[in-house]
């Protein structure tokens, strides 16, 4: 029988793997965007996701215990099936991507500055490849053993920078405008659409979701943007929180223990490393899933050539300034406009009658 988990287990996952995207990730194209008032950017984006997490709610309570393959294929039939889950791989690679690529350039700047970039992304791959084959379960316990370790990390940087920070900066508001606001929205709903990946989880899960852990989980989530950016904001200011390339990461070196411990910001390495390695190793199950469906018999190849896919523009050292260009610019907005038309059409699915056989 295949093992199945619970919602606080989901919940701890998602918690961590795309924690780790809106704790630190998502912050510096945040501070660009919104600049003083990205804060208020994180609420204008949280009122939206509620609305598109209803919508979200509705398609997987149409889904209950079923596959998401053999969902869409008893509503659109296997040939349209492919061309939906071709888009959510597409979308997945890239998720991939940009998690490796990040995560590799934050060692090569704070941890490994002189360690070959060949031998920094080769072996945080081997590590997230060895999670993803191994399966759900070893990925899920993981992340549940991680996450609290992790979270009381975060809290403990928070409290002990508080003398460093001045929430005045925050004023006034609006300075700038709504338009900038707006933007900072975009970028926060667009990082946070990757809850579509409930769709793929919630067959392995012993009871459906209900709206009520989705609320929680979406807020918990976007708690993780909002954080680390007022932290941001108060210590060093808009201005220089924006020219920051890992401004979360940043707040570690502000952190001594009494007068002569500093240099705690290894600790924020463990941090990065949780959260990445967990992020990495589900996607890439999860791109299997959407490939194999209920047929693994080749699971480890298509996890393998996934893996050796995202790590290929890291490996290649492409231009971080031109990659973090074409993320502010065009990621969070196709991100965004992909959520919300893949969402409305699976809503529009769930309408269609139940077909025989699939075709």
């Amino acid at each position: 029988m295949e093992t199945t988990f619970s919602r606080p287990q989901i919940v701890f996952l998602l918690l961590l793997s795309l924690g780790i995207s809106n704790h630190v990730f998502i912050i510096p194209h945040l501070i660009q965007a919104a600049g003083r008032d990205a804060w208020i950017s994180v609420l204008f984006g949280y009122a939206v996701l509620i609305g598109w997490s209803l919508i979200l709610f509705l398609v997987l309570k149409s889904m209950r215990a079923s596959s998401f393959n053999d969902w869409l294929d008893m509503r659109i039939g296997k040939p349209w099936r492919w061309l939906v889950c071709g888009a959510l791989v597409l979308y997945i690679l890239i998720l991939g991507i940009l998690i490796v690529f990040d995560t590799t350039r934050n060692i090569n700047i704070y941890l490994l500055p002189r360690t070959s970039n060949v031998v920094v992304v080769l072996c945080f791959v081997l590590i997230s490849f060895g999670a993803a084959r191994t399966g759900l379960k070893t990925i899920v316990h993981m992340s549940t053993v991680l996450l609290p370790i992790v979270w009381l990390l975060g809290i403990g940087v928070s409290t002990f920078t508080m003398s460093s920070k001045d929430y005045g900066i925050l004023h006034p508001f609006f300075a700038e405008g709504i338009g900038p606001d707006v933007h900072g929205g975009v970028v926060v709903v667009g990082g946070s659409i990757e809850l579509l990946v409930l769709l793929l989880l919630q067959p392995k899960m012993s009871k459906p979701m209900n709206y009520g852990t989705i609320f929680i989980l979406l807020t918990l989530l976007v708690g993780l943007i909002i954080g680390p950016t007022l932290g941001s904001l108060s210590a060093f200011g808009p201005s220089e929180a924006g020219n920051m390339r890992f401004p979360a990461f940043e707040q570690w070196r502000l952190l001594m223990l009494g007068d002569y411990i500093s240099h705690l910001d290894f600790l924020a390495a463990f941090q990065l490393m949780a959260g990445s390695v967990t992020r990495t190793a589900l996607l890439m199950y999860l791109l299997s899933e959407l490939i194999l469906g209920r047929f693994p018999k080749y699971r480890q190849i298509v996890i393998g050539c996934g893996t050796a896919l995202v790590s290929v523009p890291s490996l290649l050292q492409l231009s971080d300034i031109a990659m973090q260009a074409a993320i502010h610019h065009y990621f969070y907005m196709i991100s965004l406009l992909f959520g919300c038309g893949i969402l409305a059409a699976l809503f529009a699915f769930s309408f269609f009658p139940v077909r025989k056989g699939g075709y």
